[in-house]
């Protein structure tokens, strides 16, 4: 066994869901997707990514986005199957707790325009739905069972 498998066994140390280097990278990839999320609504309504009809688009892209965005955290963070959906349940955190700040406080970071702000936020919303779902779906593909 190992110094840090004996420690936890004989509870010297508390055993780690992550490494702190894992929880600083699921934490900046956090900070950089909500950021790059923000950037989208900001730039892509201007576009027409965003509106009745145009959020059909955004909606439809952020499923690839979304799949191809957890297999980088994945390899980025190096999570084993059982750390990918709470790695991804981190750095959701992390970008929602930035979003309810800047959507309360600085909505000018999304756009001047209420329609721009809320068909963003709702497409924020279902971004942050198709990560979650998309680290379900790895993490079964790499064994692990809901039940």
């Amino acid at each position: 066994m190992k110094n840090s498998e004996v420690a936890e066994v004989s509870g010297l140390e508390s055993p780690r869901f992550f490494s702190k280097k894992q929880t600083g990278i699921l934490i900046a990839f956090g900070i950089v997707f909500w950021f790059c999320g923000a950037m989208a609504v900001k730039f892509g309504y201007a576009i027409g990514l965003f509106g009745h009809t145009g959020s059909l688009i955004s909606f439809a892209l952020a499923l690839p986005v979304s799949w191809l965005s957890v297999l980088l955290i994945v390899k980025g963070a190096d999570l084993k199957p059982l750390q990918i959906v709470p790695g991804i349940g981190l750095g959701l955190a992390t970008a929602t707790f930035f979003d309810g700040i800047v959507l309360t406080w600085g909505t000018w970071v999304y756009g001047t325009n209420s329609d721009q702000i809320s068909f963003g936020a709702a497409w924020i919303l279902w971004g942050a739905f198709t990560f979650l779902a998309f680290a379900f779906l790895e993490a079964y593909r790499k064994g692990i069972k809901l039940a």
